[in-house]
This record gives C-alpha cells, sequence and structure tokens, in this order.
C-alpha cells in the first residue's frame, strides 16, 4: 500500500490520521509481528496496524463508564498486553482481545508505563493521590505500598533502567522529575529541580552509555538530565512557544533524539542539544498535543501525537531529518480542479475565486492527497485549514455545491473540534 504524505510545510506527515473523536493517548508496540498504534478514547481503545494505516478489528470497549487517561504497552510472556487506567486499573491481551485484570482505585490514576521486574510485567501508575504505585498486571494487584515524595498530581510516568536495575522516573505538578528503584522499592536521591512550572511530561533512556531523563513543562522548556548526576540539568532548550504537554525519546538512523509536543512538534538532537528540522504542525487543526509515542515502519521512525483531543497524527522522522530546513512550499505537483468532500457529499469547485461569507477572500495552496488546503489572505503558513472545516467556519457557498442540491450544511465542525514501543526500556 502506497501510504500518502501530506505537503512538506505540514512536515513528512502520513495521512489521514488515525482514529476519530475522542483519542486522549497513544502507545505503540507489536502484534503478531506486526507494528501497531494503540490509540486511547473515553471508554473504549483502538489498535491500529502502521504497515497499513488501517483499524485492527473493532474498538475495545473498557466495561467502566469513568474516563480513562493513560495507556501502555507490555509483554507478559509471549502476550502483548495493552494496560489502561482511569478511575482504576485495566489490562488486556491483545492477541485474543479479552481483560486479564482490572483493580479499582480510590483517587484516579493519571498516567502509566511498563516494565518488567523479576520476570513479571508490572505497571508503574501516577495521578492524583501523588503517589507511584507498582501493579501485577496479570493479577490485577499492588506489589507492596505507595511510594512516596510528590507533593501533587503526577503527570507523566515512564520506565528504564539504571545501573542494571529497573527504574521509574515522575514528573508533577510540583515542578519536580523524580527517580525511583522499583526493586528496592525507594526513590533515587533527590528530586530534579530547574522547571520554574508544572512539568507534565517525562520519558527517559540511554544517550552514550548514560541514563538520561527528558521532560516538559508548562515554562515552555525541555529538560535533559544526566541521572549519574542528576544536581542540575544538563541542557534546557527552548523554542515553544507555548506549555510542552508530551515527550518522547526514539533513534533516527542509529542516533537518539527527543520529541517534544505543544502546539507544533519538535525534534531535537540529544546529544549537540540543538532543534532538527523546523517544527512538525498541521495547523488545520493542532491545538495542543495531549500525547507523543514513537515507533518504526519499514525500518524508518514514526512519532504519533494526539491533537486536538481527536486525531492521532502521524509523521516519518527519517524524512523530516533529510528535508533540513529547505523544504518547498507546496507538495503538490498539481492542485485540484475540483473536490468532493466524502464525509458530506459536497462538491467544491476550485477553478473559482475562493470567497467566504464576509468577503474575505482565501487561497487554495496546497493538497495533501486527501483534502485541499486554504489560507486566508494575507498569506500566514501557521494558519491553514482543511478545505471543508473552513467552509463550515467560514462558508465558501459560491464554489459549494451541496449534495443532492440541499442546503448548505450548518456550521459546527470547528466548534465540536474546540469544546513502536513508546516505553524507553530498550533505547
Amino acid at each position: 500500500m502506497v501510504i500518502p504524505r501530506v505537503p512538506w510545510r505540514f512536515g513528512p506527515q502520513i495521512v489521514p490520521p488515525l482514529s476519530g473523536p475522542g483519542a486522549s493517548r497513544v502507545a505503540c508496540g507489536l502484534v503478531n509481528g506486526r507494528r501497531v498504534a494503540l490509540v486511547l478514547e473515553e471508554h473504549r481503545f483502538r489498535i491500529w496496524s502502521m504497515d497499513d494505516h488501517q483499524q485492527l478489528g473493532d474498538p475495545i470497549t473498557i466495561p467502566d463508564l469513568g474516563t480513562k487517561w493513560g495507556i501502555a504497552y507490555g509483554m507478559m510472556g509471549e502476550s502483548p498486553v495493552a494496560v489502561v487506567v482511569g478511575g482504576g486499573l485495566w489490562a488486556w491481551d491483545l492477541l485474543e482481545r479479552r481483560q486479564l485484570s482490572h483493580a479499582s482505585t480510590r483517587l484516579g490514576l493519571w498516567d502509566v508505563a511498563c516494565t518488567q521486574l523479576n520476570g513479571e510485567l508490572v505497571a508503574v501508575t501516577g495521578g492524583y493521590a501523588h503517589d507511584v504505585q507498582v501493579w501485577n498486571v496479570a493479577a490485577g494487584t499492588r506489589l507492596g505500598g505507595p511510594m512516596r515524595g510528590h507533593t501533587s498530581v503526577i503527570r507523566s510516568v515512564a520506565c528504564g533502567t539504571m545501573r542494571g536495575r529497573p527504574i521509574a522516573v515522575t514528573a508533577g505538578e510540583d515542578r519536580t522529575v523524580r527517580v525511583w528503584d522499583l526493586g528496592r522499592r525507594e526513590q533515587i536521591g533527590q528530586p530534579l529541580r530547574g522547571h520554574d512550572a508544572e512539568v507534565d511530561a517525562v520519558a527517559c533512556g540511554v544517550l552514550d552509555g548514560r541514563p538520561i531523563a527528558v521532560s516538559g513543562g508548562r515554562d515552555r522548556t525541555v529538560r535533559i538530565w544526566n541521572l549519574d548526576n542528576p544536581g542540575r540539568p544538563a541542557a534546557t532548550l527552548v523554542g515553544h512557544g507555548g506549555r510542552v504537554g508530551a515527550v518522547a525519546l526514539a533513534k533516527v538512523s542509529g542516533q537518539l533524539v527527543a520529541v517534544s509536543a505543544g502546539e507544533d512538534v519538535r525534534v531535537w538532537d540529544l546529544r549537540r542539544q540543538l532543534q532538527l528540522g523546523p517544527p512538525l504542525f498541521d495547523g488545520r487543526d493542532i491545538r495542543i498535543v495531549s500525547s507523543l509515542a514513537c515507533g518504526t515502519h519499514g525500518g524508518g521512525t514514526l512519532v504519533l501525537a494526539v491533537s486536538s483531543g481527536e486525531r492521532v497524527r502521524v509523521w516519518d522522522l527519517d524524512v523530516h531529518r533529510d528535508l533540513g530546513f529547505d523544504r518547498p512550499d507546496r507538495y503538490a505537483s498539481e492542485l485540484p480542479t475540483s473536490w468532493t468532500d466524502p464525509a458530506t457529499g459536497d462538491v467544491y469547485d476550485l477553478t473559482r475565486e475562493l470567497v467566504d461569507a464576509e468577503g474575505g477572500t482565501w487561497e487554495l495552496v496546497d493538497y495533501d492527497g486527501t483534502e485541499p488546503i486554504v489560507c486566508e489572505h494575507p498569506l500566514d503558513p501557521r494558519a491553514t485549514f482543511g478545505i471543508a472545516d473552513a467552509h463550515a467556519e467560514y462558508d465558501f457557498g459560491n464554489v459549494v455545491k451541496p449534495k443532492g442540491d440541499l442546503c448548505s450544511r450548518p456550521s459546527h465542525r470547528l466548534e465540536d473540534e474546540d469544546d513502536w514501543l513508546d516505553g524507553d526500556d530498550d533505547l
């Protein structure tokens, strides 16, 4: 299957996006030898094949009405497992598509990561109780008591190794990053301080043989921590214009990079502490990225980003690296003269001037293989729209012929929008 890619102005994005309304978190893994993305929605999750960009089977419904906030992937023997948290913890066998365990909690769990401890799959969680819990995934039971230290909500959990021992790294609204020895069930050293606001995201891995953590926060910064010498961050990376809500680590051609996201997605060379290429963004609908995961496809590296609580965008990091900063203004070699919206049947005559209901003029700037991309004058590549959303909000009645000659649909789409292993053990 040839997967179309969107204009370079949005980076080497693979289209169409994964999932539908309600996506909140994403994780990557393997199921039956296929690279997959696990996309969490409010009460269910979907499994997507990254080999052909298709959903595998029906969504898996989680039998509880409470909102779910975190999802992680792990291996229990030969079986791939998904662990979901919210007002409890649920584990699912992804091969047999059956629930393995469930446990309730008094206060909600916000994030989860999986790792191996003494030969067993465990889940490490954090949330509103301010403590770190370790769970036996098969049984859905806690292993020992809570590990305490955070003084506010724990927003992010990552698992890795340090000197051969399994560890967890957590980040919270108390502006700290903390490292935990899972075997000894104790905090390692002092809290990592440096962020000037709440810390929403953390990932951990190994750089040049040294264990590191990368965190992102509401102070708009990404910080790198040398866990062998954790007194102060080894580097502070700046560039995001707003809060950093998600971070992940990946390898691109053998080089460890950090990916961070807020209103856009940025890629960082951790060794040189420099941004690689321009930001990845999609002015059509990215508001704030709430979750990132990195996986592989065809020998290359993908980054998946959940944006606007709705879609999962996918970018090819190897192509992003090769592009550098010199990108063409337009991807499509030829712009379409007409387009039919597959969702509504509306037909757009793109040979006519685009004028909205208030007399504003627009220009067709690109075509991504899925939908024409438009921009309002004066042209601003950071404020582009898919033509269907632009029509719903601004009304291009002069170029749109509704299916069956019906009245144009109501303007509601933008209002609705507003209202492979992502663990780092083997980096």
